[in-house]
Parts: C-alpha cells; structure tokens; sequence
C-alpha cells in the first residue's frame, strides 16, 4: 500500500466535496499526513461587471473562509494536526493540477465526482476529468 505524505482535498462546498473531504481525512489520519484543503474560486463563473465581480467575489472568499475553518476543525477534531487551508481565485484546473502540487509536493488529490459548477460541465468540460488526466500524482475521485 503506498504511503501518502501530502494530501489535497478539493472543496467547493458541493456534497461530493463533503465526501471527498471525509475520505481525506480518513486517509490522512492512516497515513499520518499532512492534509490541505483547497477552495479555488473560479474566476470564470463570477459576473462581467466589475462591481458585481468584487461584490461576489467577497461573498465567495467570505463563505469559503468558513467553510474551510470548520473543516480544519473537524480534520484536527479527527486527529489530524498537520492540516492546511489553500484560498485561491483563479482556474481550478490549474491550481489543483499545476500550482499547487508543485507547491506542495502532493502525493494524492482526493476531489468529488462532481462539484458545484456540474452545470457548466458540458460547456468547459468536467474539472474531475481534467484532474484525472493531467494531475502529476495519484487521483481519488468519490461519489
């Protein structure tokens, strides 16, 4: 069985990414690894207009912050202590495939099936596929 030192959960607050989120910290307690929530704002789903675009991009930094909280909470809660929370605007794709593994060394991403954004799936493509196929390490995806 491989040995995970850095392990990724991505989060969007979508209920695959609570199931992703519980595998996770199950794997990471077993492992005794360092486990980072990540929650990228996807730049590309927020509004035209600039005012709408700062105004929802405060309302999502500010609802991913407590999100993200309670979930370190519940992590160390479970026993994790090496836990570590990622705030990001941007594409998603990229910082879970290349920013942030070459960053932090990741050994697994563990990330829903689907997420919030499954609507627009069809229209840019499923952000799982995506990981999947160009993630520089090993992929849970959970259902």
């Amino acid at each position: 069985m491989t040995h995970y030192q850095n392990i990724l959960v991505a989060i969007d607050g979508s209920k695959n990414a609570e199931k992703a989120f519980t595998e996770a910290v199950a794997l990471a307690k077993a492992n005794n690894s360092k486990l980072y929530l990540a929650w990228i704002i996807d730049e590309a789903s927020l509004s035209t207009s600039s005012f709408a675009v700062s105004k929802i991009l405060k309302e999502e930094q500010s609802k991913a912050k407590m999100v993200l909280a309670d979930l370190v909470e519940q992590a160390r809660n479970a026993g994790i202590e090496n836990v570590e929370e990622i705030l990001e605007v941007g594409e998603p794709k990229t910082y879970i495939t290349q920013t942030i593994p070459k960053n932090y060394e990741l050994d697994l991403i563990v990330a829903g099936a689907t997420g919030k954004g499954s609507l627009t799936r069809e229209k840019v493509g499923s952000t799982i596929q995506y990981i999947v196929n160009h993630a520089p390490c090993t992929v849970l995806m959970v259902k």
